[in-house]
């Protein structure tokens, strides 16, 4: 699906020492020679599904969460994550996103490639690797906020697992409890570190297992997006590739 490429992508340091970010757009970006057609759809999801962490804050979906701000991370396997359902449900969700511009067909499929790429080698498989999946946090008047790790988040984690081991050891730098990581410590003698609280498993009917949606028919690709609802560009994302004419 066009001339891809795969780029080497600096993992961020453990723990964070500087702020290390990644979308599902910057990464395409760096992945593919990108069409002029399809600068304008991709710039619009500049935001969605990146997965942010640095040593004051951290971020999933556009979404910032000061460290201090921070009361618990939940760590949970990739598998009770992301399933097929809700690769479906991403798909919908980034049509909606986009209005109906030139370009939307191609940032759809190759968006879809892209997740099915992450996902097919380790949703197939009982443990697919430890990723950070919810983030609980104080809000206004003090109230517990959870922010939840998206589809494209939870597979960079357990892609590069350098990430999520960034995550938690900068929340735990800050005085943040960490629960799970119950793939590192299951083996007997092996010790939690502190910070570390094991938590149960939850059932789900989901299948682990990743049957791809299929794709939109580029004839009959007609699904409209309100423009409210997508999330404003941020230029300290990675600069995207220069476009390269269709022709």
């Amino acid at each position: 699906m066009g001339d891809q490429k795969t780029p080497t992508i600096p993992m961020p340091s453990v723990p964070a020492a500087a702020l290390w970010e990644i979308s599902l757009a910057a990464y395409l970006r760096r992945r593919t020679d990108l069409p002029s057609l399809a600068l304008k759809p991709l710039g619009l999801l500049d935001r969605y599904g990146e997965v942010a962490v640095g040593p004051d804050h951290m971020a999933f979906d556009g979404e910032d969460v000061p460290w201090d701000k921070a009361v618990r991370v939940i760590v949970r396997d990739v598998v009770e994550v992301v399933s097929d359902a809700a690769m479906a449900r991403e798909a919908e969700k980034i049509r909606h996103l986009l209005p109906p511009v030139p370009g939307r067909k191609w940032v759809v499929d190759h968006a879809m490639a892209l997740l099915g790429e992450f996902a097919a080698p380790r949703l197939t498989k009982a443990r697919g690797g430890d990723v950070v999946s919810e983030v609980v946090y104080r809000g206004a008047f003090g109230r517990e906020r959870t922010l939840q790790a998206g589809v494209f988040a939870a597979l960079v984690m357990a892609t590069w697992p350098q990430v999520r081991q960034s995550l938690v050891t900068t929340a735990r730098a800050n005085g943040v409890d960490v629960y799970g990581e119950a793939s590192q410590y299951e083996a007997p003698g092996v010790p939690a570190p502190v910070g570390h609280t094991a938590i149960p498993q939850d059932s789900s009917d989901d299948d682990p297992t990743i049957t791809l949606p299929a794709q939109s028919d580029p004839a009959h690709d007609t699904l409209g997006a309100s423009g409210a609802s997508v999330m404003p560009p941020r230029a300290d994302l990675w600069t995207p590739a220069e476009p390269q004419s269709e022709g």
